[in-house]
Parts: structure tokens; C-alpha cells; sequence
């Protein structure tokens, strides 16, 4: 608490934690509380890397974000704690970082996400001076990429931080939203989960037709993605292109096929998906019930 402290004194607003114990106190919950509240400071921690449920602190405390890792293919790292209290998650595997005399090595650990989410939230509050430290932690886990099972969990919590996410958010919203009780963990979040007013109408196909569902988040070029759904024998059963930048789709077909293949393609040739040939990527997919895929170009 002493180096927090030393912290808060020299006016720092985001701190960040890569450490941690499995001693819950009182008076340090205390007095994450009493910066949190009065001082607007916002705290952010390592969720730990024991590879299970248990709380470990300072990341548990609900004041303070707690944070996962994950690797670079967006699943929970295997060393990463999962509990109630894990908000959000950043990479934290095999992350390049300094050491001392001028060296640099890879690592891996919650300590390594944690510093993302920090960074971020310094960046996003720099934009957006007027927001409260509520604010900001709740525009960082409001516009988290959502990982593993839909909504918050406790691998991801809330999902991947996203600096651009955050700043789109706050700036669409500015500074003058209520934020709820602090809770911590999937908790935490006002606007994240919300109680439907009625029951969603389900999404049926008819015959043997099967369902096939597209999520497609574009970044700054989305008109350069485009995609396509193929038979088997290689006629096109959809297409579709000429998608907006910073945009997220989710798109419901039905489709005929047992067996298709699936293609998206970037026309400008710089892609970071996994590349197959010319920058084209494809998944087979059997459509033999659902089938989900989900496509992140960034």
C-alpha cells in the first residue's frame, strides 16, 4: 500500500498492478475505496497466474479492475485466474518487454496483460479529460471485445480491451452518463447486460436448411472486406461486401449445403488473419446443426 500511496500522493490517475497475494485485508480494501471514490484514481491489477478460481489481491478487490491473460490467438491463457472478479482481459502471452541492461525478452503473465489495459485507460482519459474514473472503467469493459461464452464470464470478464472501442464509446457518449454501485467483476458494468422486454424470436430455417450465423467486426478499411459462402461443387451461395469502418455485423443465413467453404478476403492485401494464399482465408465449415463463425479483422 505504501507504493500506491506514493502514487496517489504524486497525482497519478491510473495505477497499475502487476502483483498480488492471496491475503484479503480490510484496511487495503479500505483504502482502494476511499481513492477510488474520493480521489478518482482508477486501480488496475493482475488477476494472477495460478490457473484458478480462487481470489487473489489486490485484483480481487472490487475498486480495483482485475485482469486476464490471454494469447495471441484470443483465448484464455492456461495460467490465467478465472473468478467473478475478472473484468477484462489484454495479451499476456509471450509479450515483448524490457529488462534490465538494455535487454529485452518475451513474457508471459497476467502482469504482462495488465499494463494494456493501464496504457489504454491513460490513453482513452487523455482524449476524454472531463470523465470520471468510473467512467473510464466503464467505457473500457462497456466496449470490450466479447471472448469465450456470450456476455461477461470469468475467464474473460467483459472481454479484449479495445482502445479504439473505448474512445468511439466516450465519444459518442461523452462525459455526462450515470455509472452504477462499484461491484467489480461482471458486476460492474451498467450497460453491458440488459433484461429484454420480451422473449427474442428465434431464428428458424426451413426443411433441412441449415442456420449459419456471421459476426464480422471491420477496422479502419472495412470496404476493403469482403466474404462469401461456396457448395462444394463452387458456386456462391452467399456474398457479401461493402462493409463501413469501426462497424460490427452479425448477419443470419440459411443455407442449403451440408458442406460449404467459407472465404473472406482483404482487396488491399495488407490482412492480419491467418493467410491461406494471397491473402485469402478459408474455413470449412459442416453445417450440420449451427455453425458460427466468428471473423475479426484488425
Amino acid at each position: 500500500m505504501d507504493a500506491v500511496e506514493a502514487c496517489v500522493t504524486a497525482g497519478a490517475k491510473v495505477v497499475s498492478m502487476s502483483l498480488g497475494g492471496s491475503g484479503f485485508s480490510q484496511f487495503a480494501d479500505q483504502q482502494y475505496k476511499d481513492h477510488y471514490d474520493n480521489d478518482g484514481v482508477l486501480f488496475i491489477a493482475a488477476a494472477g497466474n495460478g490457473g484458478v478460481g480462487s481470489y487473489l489481491y489486490p485484483a480481487s478487490y472490487k475498486y480495483v479492475m482485475s485482469v486476464a491473460a490471454v494469447d495471441s490467438d484470443k483465448n484464455k491463457a492456461s495460467f490465467s485466474q478465472f473468478n467473478d472478479q475478472v473484468e477484462i482481459a489484454a495479451p499476456g502471452v509471450s509479450v515483448l518487454s524490457t529488462l534490465p541492461d538494455d535487454e529485452y525478452a518475451y513474457w508471459s503473465g497476467t502482469s504482462m496483460a495488465t499494463p494494456h489495459v493501464a496504457g489504454v485507460a491513460a490513453l482513452v482519459w487523455s482524449h476524454f479529460p472531463d470523465c470520471s474514473n468510473k467512467q473510464i472503467r466503464e467505457a473500457l469493459i462497456a466496449s470490450a471485445q466479447d471472448l469465450g461464452d456470450v456476455g461477461c464470464d470469468n475467464d474473460y470478464g467483459f472481454g479484449l480491451v479495445e482502445a479504439r472501442a473505448a474512445y468511439d464509446y466516450l465519444s459518442n457518449r461523452g462525459c455526462g452518463f450515470p455509472v452504477g454501485d462499484t461491484l467489480g467483476g461482471c458486476n460492474q458494468c451498467m450497460e453491458c447486460t440488459s433484461t429484454p422486454t420480451s422473449s427474442p424470436t428465434p431464428f428458424v430455417c426451413p426443411g433441412s436448411e441449415k442456420r449459419f450465423k456471421l459476426s464480422l467486426v471491420t477496422d479502419k478499411y472495412g470496404s476493403e472486406t469482403s466474404w462469401k459462402v461456396t457448395s462444394p461443387t463452387g458456386g456462391d451461395v452467399i456474398s457479401r461486401s461493402g462493409y463501413a469502418r469501426y462497424t460490427t455485423y452479425t448477419e443470419r443465413h440459411c443455407i442449403q449445403s451440408d458442406a460449404c467453404t467459407f472465404e473472406i478476403s482483404d482487396s488491399y492485401g495488407d490482412g492480419k488473419l491467418i493467410e491461406l494464399n494471397s491473402f485469402v482465408y478459408m474455413y470449412k465449415l459442416f453445417l450440420n446443426s449451427f455453425a458460427y463463425v466468428s471473423v475479426c479483422i484488425t
